[in-house]
């Protein structure tokens, strides 16, 4: 009763914040639902129905025929990219050192904000089906820009999978020093550690994706040669992960704002916390399916 006591405590003191702090606080919660609707069934389209090395100049030139695709991938964007920039000041705030760092880093993820909020509108704004289609863009040939993003993606899978091993490593020695492995706390610690986890991971890919997704306009062989990546099976795990990932991310999102909002959700909040794990796991399979039989065999 104590521990639930404390929890809906600090979860009032961040809507009790000041300026903007306050609305920080509203806009996760707010863009939070929003995003529950669009990025899961932006990942049912690309991960459930398809595959991603299927989304090809084809695939997203024949949805942005539709100017309600247009509209709904341009509200994706920036709920998602704002959503996981507030969310990263949040970790800014809590863990650098310093006045000056956390301002030199409060800005740089404004700039980064600002400059992919540009180029991501004005690609699915501006995009030109028939010109993209000829080949003609400025970056037509360049295929040496897809390498690069395919390395970035080779970088951030080796990185997720060596996290991953680090951290069930960390895991077997403390069951086997009869500790409690990693925290000996609430429940709702491993909660708060897998949403940030998920919450950097999600927003590192959608960094790139929004680069390879500006390609479809500056030259669809460059484009289409990106999309190829996400068919090698080295990266199959990771995109596995991704779609893992986002729905805890999107699920856990749902049991803090059950939390913040209602008077029982304080006191549920463990139940609620092994219903998301039970619930992305599960969810997770049949994409993991998909994409194996797919990308794979």
């Amino acid at each position: 009763m104590a521990i639930a006591s404390r929890d809906r405590s600090r979860s009032i003191l961040g809507a009790m914040s000041q300026g903007s702090e306050r609305g920080y606080w509203y806009f996760l919660r707010v863009s939070g639902v929003l995003l529950v609707f669009l990025a899961l069934g932006h990942i049912f389209i690309t991960h459930y129905a398809n595959v991603p090395s299927e989304t090809t100049f084809d695939f997203v030139s024949a949805r942005w025929a539709n100017p309600l695709w247009r509209m709904f991938d341009w509200m994706l964007l920036l709920a998602a990219l704002w959503h996981g920039l507030i969310g990263i000041r949040i970790s800014i705030t809590d863990y650098l050192p310093g006045p000056l760092w956390k301002q030199v880093a409060y800005a740089l993820a404004w700039i980064v904000g600002l400059i992919f909020s540009v180029v991501g509108s004005i690609t699915i704004i501006t995009f030109n089906e028939e010109m993209s289609r000829n080949n003609s863009g400025p970056l037509s040939g360049d295929l040496w820009i897809a390498d690069v993003l395919g390395a970035l993606l080779y970088v951030i899978a080796v990185g997720t999978y060596l996290g991953i091993i680090a951290l069930a490593i960390w895991v077997i020695r403390d069951f086997q020093a009869g500790r409690a492995p990693v925290y000996r706390g609430d429940p709702g610690q491993y909660a708060f550690v897998f949403h940030k986890a998920a919450g950097i991971g999600i927003l590192f890919f959608l960094i790139i994706h929004i680069v390879d997704i500006m390609l479809i306009g500056l030259g669809r062989d460059v484009y289409d040669k990106s999309v190829n990546f996400y068919g090698q099976p080295f990266l199959v795990p990771m995109e596995i992960l991704l779609v893992g990932a986002l729905l805890y991310h999107s699920f856990n999102g749902l049991r803090i704002i059950a939390v913040d909002f209602t008077t029982s959700g304080s006191f549920r909040q463990r139940k609620m916390f092994w219903v998301v794990l039970i619930a992305a796991v599960v969810l997770t399979i049949p994409s993991a399916i998909m994409i194996i039989a797919k990308e794979i065999f």
